[in-house]
Protein backbone atom coordinates (compact mmCIF):
# COMPACT_ATOMS: atom_id res chain seq x y z
CA UNK A 1 0.00 0.00 0.00
CA UNK A 2 1.68 3.54 -0.99
CA UNK A 3 2.13 6.21 1.28
CA UNK A 4 -0.96 8.38 0.41
CA UNK A 5 -3.67 4.94 0.19
CA UNK A 6 -1.91 3.81 4.08
CA UNK A 7 -2.86 7.77 5.36
CA UNK A 8 -6.64 7.83 4.33
CA UNK A 9 -6.70 4.43 5.55
CA UNK A 10 -5.68 5.35 8.79
CA UNK A 11 -8.14 8.27 8.61
CA UNK A 12 -11.15 6.45 7.79
CA UNK A 13 -9.99 4.13 10.79
CA UNK A 14 -10.73 7.11 13.12
CA UNK A 15 -13.66 7.68 12.29
CA UNK A 16 -13.37 10.17 8.98
CA UNK A 17 -14.65 9.15 5.70
CA UNK A 18 -12.65 11.47 3.23
CA UNK A 19 -15.23 12.42 0.46
CA UNK A 20 -14.53 14.42 -2.28
CA UNK A 21 -17.37 15.29 -4.20
CA UNK A 22 -16.47 15.75 -8.14
CA UNK A 23 -16.75 19.06 -9.13
CA UNK A 24 -19.40 19.77 -11.42
CA UNK A 25 -18.42 20.57 -15.26
CA UNK A 26 -17.47 24.26 -15.82
CA UNK A 27 -19.99 27.16 -17.16
CA UNK A 28 -22.80 24.25 -16.81
CA UNK A 29 -25.59 26.79 -16.27
CA UNK A 30 -24.11 28.92 -18.44
CA UNK A 31 -23.87 25.93 -21.32
CA UNK A 32 -27.98 24.82 -20.18
CA UNK A 33 -28.99 29.17 -21.04
CA UNK A 34 -27.21 28.77 -24.62
CA UNK A 35 -28.99 25.90 -25.02
CA UNK A 36 -31.90 26.94 -24.33
CA UNK A 37 -31.24 30.38 -26.35
CA UNK A 38 -30.29 27.95 -29.30
CA UNK A 39 -33.77 26.42 -29.04
CA UNK A 40 -35.83 29.70 -28.96
CA UNK A 41 -33.97 30.87 -31.40
CA UNK A 42 -34.85 28.13 -33.72
CA UNK A 43 -38.47 28.50 -32.60
CA UNK A 44 -38.51 32.40 -34.02
CA UNK A 45 -36.65 30.98 -37.40
CA UNK A 46 -39.30 28.68 -38.23
CA UNK A 47 -41.89 30.83 -37.03
CA UNK A 48 -40.92 33.89 -39.08
CA UNK A 49 -38.23 32.81 -42.33
CA UNK A 50 -39.64 29.58 -43.49
CA UNK A 51 -42.86 28.91 -45.28
CA UNK A 52 -45.84 27.81 -43.51
CA UNK A 53 -46.82 25.12 -45.26
CA UNK A 54 -45.76 23.77 -49.03
CA UNK A 55 -47.05 21.58 -51.42
CA UNK A 56 -48.42 17.91 -50.57
CA UNK A 57 -47.91 17.60 -46.99
CA UNK A 58 -48.49 21.42 -45.95
CA UNK A 59 -47.48 22.76 -42.22
CA UNK A 60 -46.59 19.47 -41.11
CA UNK A 61 -43.51 19.23 -42.65
CA UNK A 62 -42.29 22.28 -40.27
CA UNK A 63 -41.33 19.15 -37.73
CA UNK A 64 -38.40 18.40 -39.77
CA UNK A 65 -36.47 20.97 -38.49
CA UNK A 66 -36.65 19.14 -34.86
CA UNK A 67 -36.74 15.47 -36.90
CA UNK A 68 -33.45 15.84 -39.11
CA UNK A 69 -30.65 17.72 -36.69
CA UNK A 70 -32.28 14.70 -34.02
CA UNK A 71 -31.11 12.40 -36.94
CA UNK A 72 -27.51 14.15 -37.15
CA UNK A 73 -27.39 13.95 -33.39
CA UNK A 74 -28.20 10.72 -32.73
CA UNK A 75 -25.53 9.35 -35.74
CA UNK A 76 -23.06 11.56 -33.92
CA UNK A 77 -23.94 10.20 -30.63
CA UNK A 78 -23.80 6.10 -31.32
CA UNK A 79 -20.19 7.32 -33.36
CA UNK A 80 -18.60 8.76 -30.84
CA UNK A 81 -19.95 5.82 -28.46
CA UNK A 82 -18.05 3.38 -30.77
CA UNK A 83 -15.23 5.36 -30.41
CA UNK A 84 -15.24 5.68 -26.82
CA UNK A 85 -15.56 1.84 -27.12
CA UNK A 86 -12.79 0.87 -28.96
CA UNK A 87 -10.54 3.65 -26.42
CA UNK A 88 -11.87 1.65 -23.64
CA UNK A 89 -10.21 -1.48 -24.92
CA UNK A 90 -7.13 -0.65 -25.96
CA UNK A 91 -6.55 1.46 -22.83
CA UNK A 92 -9.03 -0.11 -19.90
CA UNK A 93 -9.79 3.30 -18.58
CA UNK A 94 -12.81 3.71 -16.97
CA UNK A 95 -13.18 7.42 -18.19
CA UNK A 96 -13.90 5.94 -21.56
CA UNK A 97 -16.73 3.81 -20.34
CA UNK A 98 -18.63 6.68 -18.90
CA UNK A 99 -18.48 8.60 -21.77
CA UNK A 100 -19.52 6.03 -23.96
CA UNK A 101 -22.62 5.46 -21.77
CA UNK A 102 -23.32 8.88 -21.80
CA UNK A 103 -23.04 9.03 -25.30
CA UNK A 104 -25.31 6.47 -25.54
CA UNK A 105 -28.24 7.86 -23.18
CA UNK A 106 -27.89 10.79 -25.84
CA UNK A 107 -28.52 8.83 -28.88
CA UNK A 108 -31.18 6.64 -27.22
CA UNK A 109 -32.81 10.33 -26.67
CA UNK A 110 -32.15 11.49 -29.94
CA UNK A 111 -33.21 8.14 -31.56
CA UNK A 112 -36.92 8.28 -29.77
CA UNK A 113 -37.04 12.12 -30.54
CA UNK A 114 -35.86 10.78 -34.60
CA UNK A 115 -39.08 7.95 -33.89
CA UNK A 116 -41.32 10.21 -32.34
CA UNK A 117 -41.17 13.19 -34.55
CA UNK A 118 -40.93 10.56 -38.11
CA UNK A 119 -44.39 9.07 -37.03
CA UNK A 120 -46.29 12.47 -35.87
CA UNK A 121 -44.83 13.67 -39.12
CA UNK A 122 -46.30 10.57 -41.12
CA UNK A 123 -49.62 10.97 -39.36
CA UNK A 124 -50.12 14.63 -40.83
CA UNK A 125 -48.97 14.13 -44.04
CA UNK A 126 -50.03 10.73 -45.07
CA UNK A 127 -52.69 9.45 -42.42
CA UNK A 128 -50.17 6.59 -40.83
CA UNK A 129 -48.78 6.46 -37.60
CA UNK A 130 -46.42 3.42 -38.42
CA UNK A 131 -45.62 2.13 -41.91
CA UNK A 132 -44.31 -1.38 -40.82
CA UNK A 133 -42.86 -2.55 -44.87
CA UNK A 134 -40.77 1.23 -44.67
CA UNK A 135 -37.26 0.08 -44.34
CA UNK A 136 -36.07 3.45 -43.05
CA UNK A 137 -38.71 3.57 -40.09
CA UNK A 138 -38.36 0.09 -39.43
CA UNK A 139 -34.41 0.18 -39.44
CA UNK A 140 -34.48 3.02 -37.04
CA UNK A 141 -36.69 1.37 -34.85
CA UNK A 142 -34.74 -1.56 -34.80
CA UNK A 143 -31.45 0.39 -34.28
CA UNK A 144 -33.41 2.09 -30.94
CA UNK A 145 -33.90 -1.81 -29.46
CA UNK A 146 -30.33 -2.58 -29.69
CA UNK A 147 -29.10 0.47 -28.04
CA UNK A 148 -31.93 -0.03 -25.38
CA UNK A 149 -29.78 -3.72 -25.18
CA UNK A 150 -26.92 -1.73 -24.54
CA UNK A 151 -28.31 0.50 -21.98
CA UNK A 152 -29.13 -2.32 -20.12
CA UNK A 153 -26.16 -3.75 -19.76
CA UNK A 154 -25.11 -1.77 -17.03
CA UNK A 155 -27.90 -3.03 -14.53
CA UNK A 156 -27.53 -6.67 -16.30
CA UNK A 157 -23.98 -7.11 -15.16
CA UNK A 158 -22.33 -6.36 -11.75
CA UNK A 159 -19.27 -6.78 -11.90
CA UNK A 160 -17.47 -3.37 -13.26
CA UNK A 161 -14.69 -4.49 -15.21
CA UNK A 162 -16.91 -6.94 -16.88
CA UNK A 163 -19.35 -5.02 -17.64
CA UNK A 164 -17.70 -2.40 -19.13
CA UNK A 165 -15.41 -4.66 -21.58
CA UNK A 166 -19.08 -6.44 -22.88
CA UNK A 167 -20.05 -2.92 -23.52
CA UNK A 168 -17.15 -1.89 -25.16
CA UNK A 169 -17.62 -5.15 -27.41
CA UNK A 170 -21.51 -4.64 -27.59
CA UNK A 171 -21.05 -0.82 -28.43
CA UNK A 172 -18.55 -1.42 -31.45
CA UNK A 173 -20.85 -4.16 -32.97
CA UNK A 174 -23.69 -1.75 -32.47
CA UNK A 175 -22.33 0.65 -34.79
CA UNK A 176 -23.24 -1.34 -38.00
CA UNK A 177 -26.80 -0.40 -37.39
CA UNK A 178 -25.77 3.21 -38.44
CA UNK A 179 -24.58 2.99 -41.80
CA UNK A 180 -27.89 0.30 -42.19
CA UNK A 181 -30.64 3.19 -41.41
CA UNK A 182 -28.79 5.53 -43.47
CA UNK A 183 -28.37 3.34 -46.43
CA UNK A 184 -31.89 1.56 -46.08
CA UNK A 185 -34.16 3.38 -49.31
CA UNK A 186 -31.55 2.89 -51.45
CA UNK A 187 -30.43 -0.74 -50.17
CA UNK A 188 -34.38 -2.22 -50.13
CA UNK A 189 -36.41 0.27 -51.62
CA UNK A 190 -39.09 3.20 -50.78
CA UNK A 191 -41.93 2.64 -49.15
CA UNK A 192 -43.94 5.41 -47.65
CA UNK A 193 -40.26 7.26 -46.97
CA UNK A 194 -39.74 9.89 -49.55
CA UNK A 195 -36.11 10.92 -50.68
CA UNK A 196 -37.12 14.18 -51.49
CA UNK A 197 -40.06 16.27 -51.11
CA UNK A 198 -41.73 19.61 -53.35
CA UNK A 199 -41.09 22.83 -51.72
CA UNK A 200 -37.96 21.60 -49.70
CA UNK A 201 -35.92 23.52 -52.25
CA UNK A 202 -36.18 26.77 -51.01
CA UNK A 203 -33.47 28.42 -49.78
CA UNK A 204 -34.81 30.25 -47.09
CA UNK A 205 -35.84 25.94 -45.71
CA UNK A 206 -32.31 24.75 -46.84
CA UNK A 207 -30.63 27.50 -44.67
CA UNK A 208 -33.12 26.71 -41.84
CA UNK A 209 -32.67 23.00 -42.16
CA UNK A 210 -28.48 23.13 -41.44
CA UNK A 211 -29.35 26.40 -38.79
CA UNK A 212 -31.74 23.55 -36.83
CA UNK A 213 -28.31 21.20 -37.14
CA UNK A 214 -26.20 23.65 -35.51
CA UNK A 215 -29.07 25.52 -32.91
CA UNK A 216 -29.44 21.61 -31.63
CA UNK A 217 -25.73 20.78 -31.38
CA UNK A 218 -25.55 23.20 -27.57
CA UNK A 219 -28.45 21.28 -26.59
CA UNK A 220 -27.61 17.78 -26.88
CA UNK A 221 -24.45 18.57 -25.56
CA UNK A 222 -25.78 19.50 -22.69
CA UNK A 223 -27.40 16.25 -22.12
CA UNK A 224 -24.20 14.24 -22.56
CA UNK A 225 -21.84 16.77 -20.07
CA UNK A 226 -25.05 15.95 -17.62
CA UNK A 227 -25.16 12.04 -17.54
CA UNK A 228 -20.94 11.85 -18.19
CA UNK A 229 -21.44 14.34 -14.57
CA UNK A 230 -24.12 12.26 -12.83
CA UNK A 231 -22.18 8.70 -13.63
CA UNK A 232 -18.54 10.12 -12.68
CA UNK A 233 -20.53 11.26 -8.93
CA UNK A 234 -21.87 7.43 -8.81
CA UNK A 235 -18.80 5.63 -9.49
CA UNK A 236 -17.10 8.26 -7.07
CA UNK A 237 -19.44 7.22 -4.42
CA UNK A 238 -19.57 3.81 -5.34
CA UNK A 239 -15.56 3.47 -5.09
CA UNK A 240 -15.78 5.04 -1.07
CA UNK A 241 -18.16 2.32 -0.62
CA UNK A 242 -15.81 -0.50 -1.88
CA UNK A 243 -13.03 1.07 0.30
CA UNK A 244 -15.06 1.21 3.20
CA UNK A 245 -15.92 -2.21 3.16
CA UNK A 246 -12.46 -3.06 2.48
CA UNK A 247 -11.92 -1.43 6.13
CA UNK A 248 -14.60 -3.21 8.00
CA UNK A 249 -13.06 -6.26 6.42
CA UNK A 250 -9.66 -5.64 7.85
CA UNK A 251 -11.31 -4.48 10.99
CA UNK A 252 -13.11 -7.63 11.10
Amino acid sequence: MNTAAAASDADWSQGAIPFERPAPSRFFVAHAALALGALLWLNWTIVHDVPLAIKGIGSSYLIFFYHFPSALNMGVAYTALMAFSVAYLRTKRPVWDRRARAAAEVGFLANAVLLLTGSTWAKAAWNAWWVWNDPRLMSAAVMSLVYVGYLMLESAIEEPQRRRQISAVYGILAFVNLPVVYYSIQWFGVASHPMKMDGMSDPAIKSAKWLSVLLFVPFYLLLYRWSYDRRTRAEHVEDVLQRVRRLEEKAA
